[in-house]
C-alpha cells in the first residue's frame, strides 16, 4: 500500500492523473478571444509602419492587391488571392500608370492656342496635339474606371475577411476578421446607443458613422459604420494616410 501511495503522489506531481493540476478534472488550454479596440488588433497597432506590421506575423506574407500607393494585405489564414488574377491586376495597374503618364505628357504638349495671326499650319498642329491629348486622356480614364472596380472588389473582400490597407509605409485601414468583437463587446448588429454607451468619447461624423479618437494618434479613429440603425462594420481608420 505504501508503494502504491508513493507512485500516486509521483504521478500527481507530474500532472499525469486526472485533476492533478486543478483538482477539477481534465483541463484543456483556454484560447483567449482576441478583440479589436483603439489599441489595435493582435500585434497590429495604430501608427505602426508597414515593415513592422508585416513582421508582426498577423498578416499574410504577400500582397492581396495594389492600386497607386495603396496596398491590401489579408490576415494569416484568410482566403488567399488567385495568383493568376493578382498578376493580371498588377499588369493592369502598370498599364494605368503608363497611360496616366502619357496623358499628362500629351496634355502638356498641347500648349496655348495659336495667335489669331498664326498660319493654318500652326492651327492644324495645335488641333492634332489637342486630339492626341483627348485620346490619351480617354484611354487613361477607361483604365482608371477599371482600376476603381478592382479597388471596390478588394474593399468588399476586406470587409468580408478582414485585413489591412497600407498607403506607402503607413496604415490607412485595419478591418477585423468576421465575428470579432470590440474590446467592449460591440459586434455587428448592435445599435448606435450600444456604441455610445460603450464608448462615451464617440462622436457622430455623419448619419451612418460614429468615431472614437485613438489616443496619441492624430487623425486616426475607431470608426463604427451603421445601416438601418444597426452596426455593419467597425475599423481603425487613419484619415491622414491618403491613397494616391
Amino acid at each position: 500500500m505504501k508503494a502504491l501511495f508513493v507512485v500516486a503522489v509521483a504521478l500527481a506531481a507530474a500532472g499525469c492523473l486526472p485533476g492533478a493540476r486543478t483538482g477539477q478534472g481534465d483541463q484543456r488550454p483556454v484560447v483567449q478571444e482576441r478583440t479589436f479596440d483603439v489599441t489595435g488588433f493582435g500585434k497590429l497597432e495604430p501608427g505602426m509602419s508597414k515593415q513592422d506590421a508585416l513582421a508582426s506575423g498577423e498578416l499574410a506574407a504577400t500582397s492581396a492587391g495594389k492600386s497607386g500607393t495603396c496596398e491590401d494585405y489579408r490576415y494569416q489564414g484568410a482566403p488567399a488571392r488567385d495568383a493568376g488574377e493578382l498578376a493580371d491586376e498588377t499588369a493592369a495597374e502598370q498599364q494605368l500608370e503608363a497611360a496616366q503618364k502619357a496623358a499628362d505628357e500629351a496634355g502638356a504638349a498641347v500648349g496655348p492656342m495659336p495667335d489669331a495671326n498664326a498660319g493654318a499650319a500652326a492651327f492644324a498642329t495645335h488641333a492634332a496635339k489637342a486630339a492626341a491629348s483627348a485620346e490619351a486622356g480617354a484611354k487613361a480614364a477607361e483604365l482608371a474606371a477599371a482600376s476603381a472596380q478592382r479597388i471596390a472588389k478588394r474593399a468588399e473582400a476586406r470587409e468580408a475577411n478582414g485585413g489591412v490597407l497600407f498607403t506607402g509605409d503607413r496604415i490607412r485601414l485595419v478591418v477585423p476578421p468576421p465575428e470579432v468583437k470590440s474590446a467592449k463587446g460591440i459586434a455587428a448588429g448592435t445599435t448606435v446607443d450600444d456604441v455610445k454607451a460603450a464608448y462615451p468619447a464617440s462622436r457622430q461624423r455623419d448619419e451612418k458613422t460614429w468615431d472614437v479618437p485613438v489616443p496619441d494618434q492624430p487623425g486616426t479613429v475607431l470608426s463604427f459604420h451603421f445601416a438601418g440603425g444597426k452596426l455593419v462594420t467597425f475599423l481603425l481608420f487613419n484619415a491622414d494616410a491618403k491613397c494616391g
